[in-house]
Parts: structure tokens; C-alpha cells; sequence
């Protein structure tokens, strides 16, 4: 591999880092085409050890994968595991500490070593379905690398230092702010890459990026399998189809979603204000507890309605999960929720279409944009919503 020198100076900062075993985690950011996976790559493939790789979403895990990485996972699969299998792991330490009190001389190390595990499983016990797994492959791991650093929140980031293994963070600065709760990995990053490589370039995905972020506007035409239509220039007809073709529709305005979420409904004829089986919807705040996460999409397996709604959910990598959920975001814009209550259930709504806001930590292979963003911030929103696609966008301006 040929390195750009904006490139080469990057991994001898990253190499100092690592021989320097200084602070736990170094923040590598460039917007997108300026190789930062590919560096990671480099730097894994060089590594004298094990080393994973953790994006915040199961999406944007599929996009790694199909670079050619392997161990990767999201953060959550990484580093929690369901409450149950903690209960026994805390009774099983308790037994092993009563045991090391009986030797003598008492070993000090081992002892120490079981204290701290216990006091971290007895901080489990305290959490609701899922926990801290500190039994984690990550213990064993030279070198984690993980996505979308701006994603993480302080508590999976401090969940993620328990493991003391060194924490290779990737970062886009070009996307918008991360979504609120998020933030563990702040400030300057410890290096910013700039320079978009050759062969990034001829990606009609990072070439489209790369215009909208030097705040030009993209024209109408075809840029590979990539497009940019004018909306008054497709009829209800033809916009129907396109939609239904994308895997992910982004927009800027709540009211939008809403209305394109409803039409989606119609279109699968899937009745009621409430989920129903086969519905797409999207959890809306973290609740680390249940393994949510914010911008986390999920296909409704059954709902049903008292007070709260109960849904059980599956994820695109046929994961299971069962909780409490407001059913106000279903009816309305959720703003009507008791802040007394608001921790007394989580919160969802239709996921068919998202703000390109909520999609922040997500990819999908084939994505529409609809290009209504009227704010100051507009091109690093459309910029972010471009680069949610792997393979292919369509904007409609």
C-alpha cells in the first residue's frame, strides 16, 4: 500500500501512541474517501494480538463487514450480555473469594483482581435486563477499533474502558453534531485527515460528499448508480416505487417522516395507529439496561396495548428483545409524555423513513434523501445523509 503523506503521518502518530501505552484511546477522524478504515485496517492487520472491530449499529457492523473485515460486532454484542447469566456469575466470584480468604498466605493479586470483579458485577445487579459482560472477548484483545466515535455515550464509553484495552476511535467531523447523550470521545481529535485519495474519489457516493461539503449544490444528473432528481419532476406514480425500492428513506422535517411512515403503512396494509406485526420502527432514546440504542431500528414480532405498549422485537441479525414503550410517538410527537414518567417506559416510532438526525450512526446499502433541509447547517446535513449509503443515494431536491 502506497501512503499519502497526510496518511503516513497518521499511522506514526498512531504508532507512538500505541508504544507509549499512554491514555486509553487515540480519535482518528477524516471525512469520508480519506482512508480512515483503511488505515484501521493497515494497523489491525499489523498488530501483534487480537483485534476487534464495534460499530454503534448492527448497519453499519453489515458496512464493515463487507470491507473484508472480520471480528466485528456492535458495541452492545461486544460488551453486555443478559442479566441472568450475570446473577450466576456473581454468585460463582462470591464463592471463589471465600475460597482465596481461606489460603495462606492469601493471594494478594488474585484477591485484588476478584475484588474488582465483583464490585463491578454487584454494579451489574443494580441494572435491569442487560449488563456489563466483564467476561468479554475484548479482556483478551490487543486493540479495539470502533465506528462513528461521536455516537458513543459516557456511560458505554466508560463501559467500553473497563476492559483496558486500547481504543482505536473513528470519527467523520464533516457529520453533523452527534445526537444528544452522546459525546464520550470529545474534542480535538488526535488527528484530522483531509486529503480524499484517488481511488475514493471516483466513488460517485464520496464525489457527491465531497461537493456538498465544500458547499456546492449537486445538479441534476446521474453520478454512477448514484442520482439527483428534482421532485417536480416525478410524479406520484414514479416516487412510489423508487421509495419502496431504497432500504432507507431520510428526510429533514418531523412531519414529513410522520407522513411518509403513514404511507408506508398504507402501502404494506398493515392497519391501526399502534405497531403491528411486521412494522419497521425506531427506538428513539438509549436505555443501555434493555440493550437500546438511539437511531436502533427494529421489526415488530407483536404488540400489545394497556397502559404501555409491550413489544417484542427483532433485529437484522435475528436478536429477540421484549420491553415496555410510551405509545405516544405512535399517536402523536411524543411531546405530550410526563417527564415524571419518561424512564418508566422506552420510546419508539415508525422507522420507515428517519431525519437524517436519528439515521447518525447507521448506514444501509440504498438510501433516498429527500433534500428539504432549509437551515444554515444544510451542508453538513446533506452530507451526513449522503453518507449514509454504502452502494447508492437518491436525492430529490
Amino acid at each position: 500500500m502506497i501512503w499519502s503523506a497526510q496518511q503516513e503521518q497518521a499511522l506514526q502518530k498512531v504508532n507512538r501512541w500505541r508504544k507509549s501505552r499512554g491514555k486509553p484511546f487515540f480519535m482518528l477522524a477524516g471525512y469520508a474517501g480519506t482512508g480512515k478504515t483503511t488505515l484501521a485496517k493497515h494497523l489491525a492487520a499489523n498488530e501483534e494480538g487480537i483485534v476487534h472491530f464495534a460499530a454503534f449499529t448492527g448497519k453499519a457492523a453489515h458496512v464493515l463487514r463487507k470491507t473484508g473485515i472480520k471480528n466485528v460486532s456492535t458495541i452492545h454484542q461486544l460488551i453486555y450480555l443478559p442479566r441472568t447469566k450475570c446473577d450466576l456469575k456473581y454468585r460463582l466470584l462470591k464463592s471463589q473469594h471465600a475460597q482465596l480468604l481461606l489460603e495462606d498466605p492469601v493471594p494478594k493479586e488474585d484477591l485484588a483482581r476478584l475484588e474488582k470483579e465483583l464490585k463491578a458485577e454487584k454494579a451489574n445487579l443494580n441494572r435491569l435486563d442487560f449488563t456489563l459482560n466483564t467476561d468479554s472477548i475484548l479482556g483478551k484483545a490487543k486493540l479495539l477499533v470502533i465506528d462513528e466515535y461521536s455516537m458513543i455515550d459516557r456511560q458505554m464509553g466508560e463501559d467500553l474502558l473497563y476492559f483496558d484495552c486500547p481504543i482505536l476511535a473513528l470519527g467523520d467531523p464533516g457529520q453533523l453534531p452527534p445526537v444528544k447523550g452522546a459525546g464520550f470521545f470529545d474534542g480535538k481529535p488526535d488527528v484530522l485527515l483531509t486529503d480524499i485519495h484517488r481511488q475514493a474519489a471516483d466513488n460517485p457516493i464520496i464525489r457527491m460528499s465531497m461537493e456538498v461539503r465544500e458547499g456546492k449544490r449537486l445538479s441534476v444528473g446521474s453520478y454512477g448508480d448514484s442520482r439527483v432528481i428534482r421532485n417536480s419532476s416525478i410524479s406520484d406514480a414514479q416516487l412510489a416505487p423508487m421509495m419502496q425500492a431504497a432500504d432507507q428513506l431520510l428526510v429533514g422535517m418531523n412531519k414529513t417522516r410522520r407522513d411518509f411512515n403513514q404511507y408506508f403503512r398504507s402501502v404494506k396494509k398493515l392497519r391501526g395507529s399502534y405497531p403491528v406485526a411486521g412494522d419497521k420502527i425506531v427506538c428513539l432514546r438509549n436505555n443501555h439496561d434493555e440493550g437500546l440504542f438511539n437511531g436502533q431500528i427494529w421489526e415488530v414480532v407483536d404488540c400489545s396495548h394497556e397502559k404501555y405498549l409491550k413489544l417484542s422485537l427483532r433485529d437484522d441479525d435475528g436478536n429477540h428483545i421484549t420491553c415496555k414503550a410510551h405509545p405516544n410517538h405512535f399517536v402523536g410527537t411524543g411531546d405530550d409524555i410526563d417527564l415524571r414518567h419518561r424512564l418508566d417506559a422506552n420510546e419508539f416510532d415508525f422507522g420507515y423513513a428517519l431525519t437524517v438526525h436519528k439515521s447518525q450512526g447507521s448506514q444501509w446499502d440504498k438510501v433516498v434523501v429527500m433534500d428539504e433541509w432549509r437551515r444554515p447547517d444544510h451542508s453538513q446535513w446533506l452530507y451526513t445523509g449522503i453518507t449514509r449509503a454504502a452502494e447508492s443515494v437518491t436525492i430529490i431536491q
